[in-house]
């Protein structure tokens, strides 16, 4: 655990390298920062965050620098200073807000920006016929809407009669509209089987629900821009994953409900000085996320403040 003294002196040395891109030693913290403390003290201070692995000593300077685990300690405590609200206050959208989103992030950051999103449809159903076959067997057909008809055969373990069927075939047509809006309770029928029912709810939603996904990246131009001519490597695997639209689900699968970041090395060994800003988006009946990608040292204070000001960005666009 660090010391308030501690923190605030890596908050420092992360921000100052960011902006200065040079090994940051004690005496230019003890002139540019005006410590209270004897300059002994800022050289012992950061040998404890070099022995906790939060800095590191660059070879060619004296200076030290933040490690991959120093960048995370920081940004950590960049999350409980902006905290963030994951759900837009929209009445519809549709995938070309999502868009809109990366555009306005990459504009205004200068910065290539990745927006996904998944959109659950329903479609409607206009009736269920429940066809008993054998006491744990039935046949399931669902009418809808637009005339469409799809039937599938489900079994379970628990016996039931043909009176328990039908009794389950008028619940669920006098309750389309629940099952529509796929929010159906049985509390109203307490005396049909639970299990059951429950699977053929879970088996008529499956069926009746579609999941549209779309990816969208915006500023790919300031990905050159931005990083430095060491990293070509890292910004051809970058690119070779976008292309590839595995990136996506790469940043999906450490995705959380707040703004966060990710280190290229924790998604490949190739993407070494890359990092991922990445933060969920909740928009009306659609979810995704919005995804920032730039260099291990880039200003994530800078960048938390545009993403936790995005819902001012959005309406005033």
């Amino acid at each position: 655990m660090l010391t308030d003294r501690q923190l605030h002196l890596l908050n420092v040395i992360v921000e100052d390298f960011v902006d200065s891109g040079t090994p940051i030693a004690s005496k230019k913290l003890i002139d540019d920062h005006h410590f209270n403390v004897s300059p002994a003290t800022i050289r012992a201070e950061m040998k404890r965050l070099e022995d906790f692995g939060l800095i590191e000593k660059m070879h060619t300077s004296s200076g030290r620098v933040p490690s991959e685990t120093g960048y995370k300690f920081y940004v950590e405590a960049l999350q409980e200073e902006f905290p963030y609200e994951p759900n837009f206050d929209v009445n519809n959208s549709d995938a070309l807000d999502f868009r809109r989103l990366a555009q306005l992030i990459a504009r205004d950051t200068r910065h290539l920006s990745i927006a996904t999103t998944s959109q659950i449809d329903m479609k409607s159903i206009s009736q269920i016929h429940l066809t008993y076959l054998t006491p744990t067997k039935l046949v399931l057909i669902i009418v809808y809407e637009n005339g469409n008809v799809e039937h599938q055969q489900i079994s379970w373990q628990v016996r039931l009669t043909r009176l328990e069927i039908e009794k389950m075939n008028n619940f669920l047509n006098a309750n389309l509209a629940s099952i529509n809006k796929s929010n159906l309770h049985q509390e109203g029928y307490p005396s049909i089987k639970q299990l059951p029912l429950t699977h053929i709810k879970s088996e008529i939603i499956k069926k009746a629900t579609t999941n549209t996904n779309a990816v969208f990246f915006e500023g790919r131009e300031y990905l050159y821009e931005i990083m430095d001519s060491d990293n070509l490597e890292a910004i051809r695997e970058m690119l070779k994953l976008i292309d590839s639209r595995t990136l996506p689900d790469l940043i999906e699968s450490k995705q959380s409900n707040q703004i966060e970041v990710i280190l290229g090395q924790e998604i490949s060994e190739n993407l070494q000085g890359i990092s991922i800003v990445t933060t969920p988006i909740h928009m009306h009946n659609m979810n995704g996320n919005i995804s920032i990608i730039g260099p291990t040292q880039m200003s994530y204070r800078d960048i938390f403040n545009k993403l936790s000001n995005l819902h001012r960005m959005f309406k005033e666009d």
